[in-house]
């Protein structure tokens, strides 16, 4: 899958820098997980709770040291997104999901979010031998 860091809200900022991840000035360790709240029994995506899940998850996450999650489908809500900013968890939001999907669809995606804290960056593509 590709990444695109973007510049962020005023009140923080992202780059690269001599290939360091740089947030607010300063060098950021990813240290993530893929998270995809389906609950147990459950099939993807019909049975995607975004919301059901975050508060459990993040505090998990949390206290795990986790401080980015990579999604499999986009975050637009910015209850979720809040959520996860609150616990100091950067969101790479994945947009582009099928290689099919629309580009207006993709810029809605990103429009959406775009000036929330917690979207550090954008997701484009994933496994596109399934899903391209």
């Amino acid at each position: 899958f590709w990444l695109a860091v973007l510049p962020r809200t005023a009140a923080v900022t992202s780059r690269i820098e001599e290939r360091q991840l740089l947030v607010d000035g300063k060098p950021l360790h990813l240290k993530g997980v893929c998270w995809n709240p389906v609950r147990k029994g459950g099939i993807h995506p019909q049975d995607t709770d975004y919301l059901g899940f975050a508060a459990a998850d993040a505090e998990i996450m949390s206290r795990a040291g986790i401080n980015a999650i990579r999604t499999y489908a986009v975050i637009d809500d910015p209850q979720v997104l809040d959520i996860f900013w609150e616990k100091k968890i950067h969101v790479l939001n994945t947009v582009y999901i099928w290689g099919k999907d629309p580009l207006d669809l993709v810029a809605q995606r990103v429009n959406a979010v775009k000036n929330h804290p917690a979207v550090l960056m954008w997701v484009v593509g994933n496994e596109w031998n399934y899903n391209g």
